[in-house]
């Protein structure tokens, strides 16, 4: 399934009831949450990793992220330094930043990595995510806040805070790929690999 924002922004409204929170804007941050990751890594990600297997012609690879990579204590954690880094603290932090953390988790490996590779016919690969960046995020996220009606004086450090968290856990996540294609005569190969999240 492909990355979809309100698909986050929902699993992120039903992290926040988890969490305690009941607030009249609570639906509208959520989707702003969302929408906000989701658009900034769909416009600017893109894969590069190594191809191993057999066949000299082209393969095309299917990839995902590793679920251990982007757990939820992992993505939660990341959330709370970039909080912090951009002084947006309070004792419900904590639990806003575990109920994006849980939903970012949940939705993200159900993103697909489509690849291509060249002389690698038939292998796997493994690779990363690149272009996600934590000002890009934030500024993303930030726009859909404004356009959610947010203008409170914190709501900069929150958006740049949650960019900084998922930017950090999207460079540490790992993608592997199952690649098939074409090729003669099978033989050993490794090739760059390169492709997108979707």
């Amino acid at each position: 399934m492909p990355l979809i924002g309100p698909v986050l922004g929902s699993l992120i409204n039903t992290q926040f009831a988890a969490q305690g929170f009941t607030g009249v804007k609570q639906f509208q941050l959520a989707t702003a949450l969302g929408n906000g990751i989701i658009f900034h890594i769909q416009f600017v990600n893109f894969y590069q990793g190594t191809a191993i297997g057999v066949g000299t012609g082209a393969g095309v690879g299917t990839g995902f992220i590793n679920p251990g990579t982007v757990a939820a204590p992992l993505v939660t954690s990341q959330i709370i330094l970039g909080l912090t880094a951009q002084g947006y603290t309070g004792v419900k932090m904590p639990q806003l930043a575990a109920a994006i953390g849980n939903a970012f988790s949940a939705h993200i490996i159900t993103g697909i990595v489509q690849t291509t590779t060249t002389p690698v016919a038939v292998g796997s690969g493994f690779g990363k995510i690149l272009g996600v960046t934590g000002p890009g995020c934030g500024a993303q996220i930030f726009s859909m806040m404004a356009a959610q009606g947010f203008t409170g004086t914190k709501m900069l450090q929150l958006a740049q805070g949650v960019g900084l968290g998922i930017a950090n856990i999207m460079n540490a996540a790992v993608v592997q790929t199952v690649i098939a294609g074409g090729g003669f005569p099978p033989t050993p190969a490794s090739s760059p690999e390169f492709g997108k999240l979707i």
